[in-house]
Order: structure tokens, then C-alpha cells, then sequence
């Protein structure tokens, strides 16, 4: 494992480095307002230093940017035809990817996320949801239905739900906003988008291209500040139809509980601790390289993180001698530095979270075979770290802690594995490596997850669905299935006699 620096100067282009810079306020109304409420210091996680302020949206501007959404669904936005409603979304998706560089260098800096993984995942992405959402809305239909009373012509209609408020966590900023921007616009919803505090330049920007694209005022507003603010007033606005959220179980229980005492309408996508399977007949080194890719892609902070391998014990030694090596090899660094290939934690608070877990390890049956400590920098890095025989009861197997830390278990059957795979509160993803397609096909069918690989980690398109069972969330994001959750479903009773 290498370490980098870097100098914000050199990596940002100049228009790039003025808008990082810049203070923000909301983004209502296709207008920036200026930074006039209390802030918040955007922190760059690579040094620690304070890259700019944004503002902490109070009520009164939460209010502003719901009214204006409402007023681009009753008006504007709301009377576009299908076609037309498609042909913007294409634009809108033209923009960002004429923009990569630009949006990938935000998630970069703010979130500390390598800039190279930013444009060749995050961003592409995000211009899929788009391209992909842009063809639905001349698809939408609904159904004749028959009925048995005389004449009566029965048929329903699949209509808008109205302004959608969209919560999107720190560690996707650009591609979770696409995840949820792009099926609610379809539909023919408008959005108010709050982004995380921690990463919210690349929100900001987007809103700036849905005007550009030719997208109407207010059909795409932007405030900014914390949960406990400016979310908790889109969460309770009564003109928010629905809530979309990405983020943790802790807060996604709390918002179902305040969507279900208000009738409102609410998805959720939460966290993972997610079963990643090798058995012994397996590509090894394909496999192997698979799981260490994905428990260590940016830095671990990723739901669907693979973070809870599962090796048949015969295969054990040659797992952790691949593993072992790919993280050696890292180079952990800034994440605008080209040359990284792991980014920092993204906050000091959430680095410090983590650090308590690897703390905690020592007494315990596991024991840490790569990492494992803080790496002495400025910023907030952290090595990363395999953990080996750690007991299914051990927090270090059952909780999601969201960072560069892979628990290594080992099991002598298919009897054996499957109910300890399930025994989480969990069920977001799996991940189960096998030339056995009987096998492949037994095993994935009884893992209690919402999707599952098999033979791959980590495929993503904007067509195949994507959310949890249990505790991993309500709703799916991604395919028709994302795209119904923002439609209501009309019925027309018309008597002809």
C-alpha cells in the first residue's frame, strides 16, 4: 500500500475550482440564491480543510422550493407532452455526460472518492438512469378492464404523484440524484433534491443542467443543509407527495414512521451487510479479485459492499493470499489525485466510527491479517483491512460499518452456510462464486437479499431492479419497478346507458 498527495490548484480546472469555491445558497426557480441562511463548512476529506460554505436551507426556503416544484407540476412541467417530456430528458442526459469531468471532480473533492472511479462509474451511471427513463414516458399506459355490470366502460391511467422530495446519501451524490431525478421527471413528478451536507456541489450543478437541457423553472429545485434541518422540512412539507430516500436503517425508520403518520408516500433504501460466497470449485483468483474489489471501492462506503466473504475452507488459504495482495497493492490518496485507487473516509466523525470497530477487534475471535490501523496523514484515511475468524455474533460480521474493513469467514456446507448467510437484519445484496450451476441456481434462489450475483459482483443497470428485503429498505430503485413508485394508478368508471 502506497500513499499520495494533492494540490487542489492542478486538479480542478478553473471553472471547475471557482464553482468548488464558491459560496451556495438553494437552487430554486432556476435561480442560485445567494448564501443568506446560517452555513455549513464543506470539508474536502483528503486534508481536512474547508473548501466552501453552503447554506443550512431553513423552513421558509424548503417552503420556496416546494412552491416552486408545485408550480412547474400544475404548469409547465406538468402540461409537456410525453414527447416532449422525453426529449428533454435526453438533453438533460447529453449534458451530464459533456460535463463529466467536471461533476466526477465534485464527488471527488467533497467526498474523497478517486476522481478516476468517479467518471468511469459514477457518472456513466447517472447519464444511463437518464437515457434509460427518457424512454418511458411515451410508454405509460393503462389498462381496459372488464367487468361484469352492463354497460360500463371500466379502464384505468397511470398519473404523477406531484413534487417528489428526493434525500441522497454522501457517498453517490451525482448517480444516487440521477437514481431519483430521472424515473420522478418520467413520470411527469417535478423534484426538490437534498443532497447530503457532506457532498452537495455536484446536486447543485445538476440543477443548474436541468435548466440548461431546457427543462422548466422549478421542475428541478435544490436545497441544501442537514437532515435534522432542511430534511426534516421537506419531510413534513404536505406538499411533498412522496419521499424518496438513500441512506442509513437507523434514519430510514424514523422517516417511514413520519411518512406513515402523514399518508405519504415513501421508498427507502438503506443499508447492507451483504454475504459475498466462494465455494471451492470457483475461477479463485477471479473471485477473490471480486471481493477484494468491491470491499474496497471507495474505501468500503458502498450499501452494497460485498463486506461478508464466505469461503469454503479448503479454498480459505488461496482466497486471502489474492485478497492480501490487492490490498497491499492500493494507493491510497487524495481523491483528485489520478493515481489513487482508495480515497479517505469521508467525514472525520465517520472515520472515527470505523476506527472504533477495528479498536474494538482485539479480545475478540478475529483476528486482523492485512490493515487494521489510522494511516498518519492529514485527512481521513484509514487502512485497509481483512479480518479472519471473527464469530457470527461478532459486530464486525453483522453490522454495517461502512469502510475499508472485509470479515473473512469460512463453511464445510451448504447446510451449514445458508442460515447463517440469513441471519441478518439485512438483505440488500449477495454475492455467490460457483461452477456448479445447480448449485449456483439452489443457493442464490434461498439467500434473502433483493438481488444476487452469481459469478460477478456489483453489475448495475438502470433496467434491473435494485433495493432490499428486511432491514435493507421498501421499494426498488432502477427498471419499471423504479419507475412505478412514482405513479398513482386511476380508475374510470363510465356508465353508457
Amino acid at each position: 500500500m502506497t500513499t499520495t498527495t494533492h494540490h487542489l490548484e492542478s486538479a480542478l480546472s478553473p471553472e471547475a475550482r471557482a464553482f468548488a469555491t464558491s459560496q451556495h445558497g438553494a437552487y430554486i426557480g432556476g435561480t442560485a440564491e445567494h448564501l443568506s441562511e446560517s452555513a455549513i463548512d464543506s470539508i474536502d476529506p483528503s486534508t481536512g480543510g474547508v473548501i466552501t460554505q453552503i447554506a443550512e436551507s431553513d423552513r421558509d426556503t424548503v417552503d420556496r422550493a416546494v412552491q416552486s416544484s408545485l408550480d412547474a407540476f400544475k404548469g409547465e412541467w406538468g402540461n409537456l407532452t410525453s414527447g416532449k417530456r422525453e426529449a428533454a430528458l435526453h438533453r438533460f442526459a447529453d449534458l451530464i455526460e459533456k460535463n463529466t469531468a467536471e461533476l466526477a471532480s465534485y464527488d471527488a473533492l467533497e467526498g474523497g472518492k478517486p476522481v478516476s472511479h468517479v467518471e468511469a462509474v459514477d457518472v456513466p451511471l447517472a447519464v444511463e438512469q437518464f437515457r434509460y427513463y427518457a424512454g418511458w414516458p411515451t410508454k405509460l399506459s393503462g389498462d381496459v378492464i372488464p367487468v361484469d355490470t352492463p354497460n360500463s366502460h371500466v379502464y384505468n391511467r397511470k398519473v404523477p404523484l406531484g413534487v417528489v422530495g428526493a434525500i441522497t446519501p454522501w457517498n453517490f451524490p451525482l448517480c444516487q440524484a440521477a437514481i431519483k431525478i430521472a424515473p420522478a421527471l418520467a413520470a411527469g413528478n417535478t423534484v426538490v433534491l437534498k443532497p447530503s451536507e457532506l457532498t452537495s456541489l455536484s446536486s447543485l450543478r445538476l440543477a443548474e443542467l436541468a435548466i440548461e437541457a431546457g427543462l422548466p423553472a422549478g421542475t428541478v429545485n435544490v436545497v441544501t443543509g442537514s437532515g435534522a434541518g432542511a430534511g426534516n422540512s421537506l419531510v413534513s412539507h404536505p406538499d411533498v407527495a412522496k419521499i424518496s430516500f438513500t441512506g442509513s436503517d437507523r434514519v430510514g425508520r424514523i422517516l417511514g414512521a413520519d411518512a406513515g403518520r402523514n399518508l405519504k408516500h415513501i421508498s427507502l433504501e438503506l443499508g447492507g451487510k451483504n454475504p459475498h460466497i466462494i465455494f471451492a470449485d470457483a475461477d479463485i483468483e477471479r473471485a477473490a479479485t471480486a471481493a477484494a474489489t468491491t470491499a474496497f471501492f471507495y474505501s468500503g462506503q458502498v450499501c452494497f459492499s460485498g463486506s461478508r466473504l464466505m469461503v469454503e475452507r479448503s479454498a480459505l488459504d488461496q482466497v486471502l493470499e489474492v485478497i492480501s495482495r490487492y490490498a497491499r497493492a492500493l494507493v491510497v490518496g487524495p481523491g483528485l489525485d489520478r493515481s489513487s485507487t482508495m480515497g479517505p473516509l469521508a467525514s472525520q466523525q465517520h472515520r472515527d466510527k470505523v476506527e472504533s470497530y477495528l479498536n474494538r477487534i482485539a479480545g475478540k475471535e478475529g483476528r486482523v491479517v492485512v490493515g487494521g490501523s489510522r494511516i498518519e496523514r492529514e485527512g481521513y484515511f484509514l487502512e485497509p483491512t481483512v479480518v479472519v475468524g471473527s464469530a457470527d455474533t461478532d459486530e464486525v460480521v453483522t453490522d454495517e460499518i461502512f469502510g475499508p474493513v472485509l470479515s473473512v469467514q469460512v463453511f464445510d456446507s451448504v447446510e451449514e452456510l445458508l442460515p447463517r448467510v440469513n441471519d441478518s437484519r439485512y438483505g440488500l445484496t449477495a454475492g455467490v462464486w460457483t461452477n456448479d450451476v445447480r448449485r449456483a441456481h439452489n443457493v442464490a434462489q434461498q439467500i434473502e437479499s433483493g438481488l444476487v450475483w452469481v459469478n460477478t459482483y456489483a453489475d448495475y443497470h438502470a433496467a434491473a431492479p435494485f433495493g432490499g428485503f428486511k432491514g435493507s429498505g421498501i421499494g426498488k430503485d432502477c427498471g419499471y419497478e423504479g419507475l412505478s413508485k412514482y405513479l398513482e394508478s386511476q380508475t374510470i368508471w363510465m356508465s353508457l346507458a
